[in-house]
């Protein structure tokens, strides 16, 4: 059982993102189970039920089907900042991704010039040269960087077998600017400290982000044992970033 409920469509939200704003979903993964390349442990829709870099495209949203339901959302006289690929899995899998991205930008230029376009991505498959096009289109594309090493990352995000770190480090080295999101745990398994927070701040000082987004787990996670990390100690993470020349942002809900 999922940790909170899975999108039940194409379309979700408007939600009220710490980081987008007023964020309005494309959910291009099926509807009834979670398929993503990574089984994070600290993931708010829990346990991945189909681990795979390489879906079937009849288990996903189709193209029009797609474009209907951004047509009818973004005909809605409501406030959005941003459109966002995110929902049950990881958006890039999908084998027409890049054309779904062109076809949303045009239909965002046509009726809603205002709002932009966003990617929460694991950055599982950005070595790919249609995904990498596909990010020179989206406004903000952030993608996922929670280990500095493979060990931590094999962890932390528990990926499919067939991808590894190397390659997604080599295709955050493709990205320019690059757009890095981090979720920063404690527990069993932790990023926070020690030799893999020391390995991921290099890698981040090789990397140069342009911007670099921090948080932690403030939601029931897939893992019992993954603890949330308190605003205090992510200040400080943040204070070692921006020493290294990055800007940072953090997030964590108020008391």
């Amino acid at each position: 059982m999922p940790c909170i409920p899975l999108q039940g469509d194409i379309i979700y939200g408007p939600v009220l993102s710490r980081r987008l704003g007023r964020s309005l979903g494309i959910n291009l993964m099926p509807i009834d189970y979670k398929l993503c390349s990574f089984d994070c442990i600290y993931c708010q829709y829990g346990c991945t039920d189909i681990l795979t870099k390489e879906p079937p495209l009849s288990e996903l949203p189709y193209l029009d089907d797609v474009c209907r339901a951004v047509a009818k959302a973004l005909r809605k006289p409501r406030s959005i900042d941003f459109l966002t690929f995110s929902g049950n899995g990881e958006s890039t899998l999908h084998p027409h991704f890049l054309e779904i991205v062109q076809a949303i930008k045009a239909l965002r230029d046509e009726l809603r010039p205002d709002v932009k376009l966003a990617l929460l991505s694991n950055a599982s498959i950005i070595h790919n040269a249609e995904i990498q096009t596909a990010l020179e289109i989206i406004d903000a594309p952030m993608l996922k960087l929670d280990a500095g090493e493979e060990q931590t990352f094999n962890a932390i995000n528990r990926p499919v077998s067939g991808i590894q770190f190397a390659e997604i480090v080599k295709g955050l080295k493709t990205n320019s600017p690059l757009m890095l999101q981090t979720m920063f745990i404690d527990g069993v398994i932790s990023n926070i400290c020690g030799e893999a927070f020391q390995a991921w701040i290099n890698l981040v000082g090789e990397l140069q982000p342009s911007l670099i987004q921090i948080y932690s787990t403030e939601r029931p996670t897939a893992e019992a044992e993954v603890k949330g990390v308190d605003p205090k100690k992510l200040q400080q993470i943040a204070e070692e970033i921006k020493q290294i020349g990055i800007s940072v942002e953090v997030f964590f809900r108020k008391q």
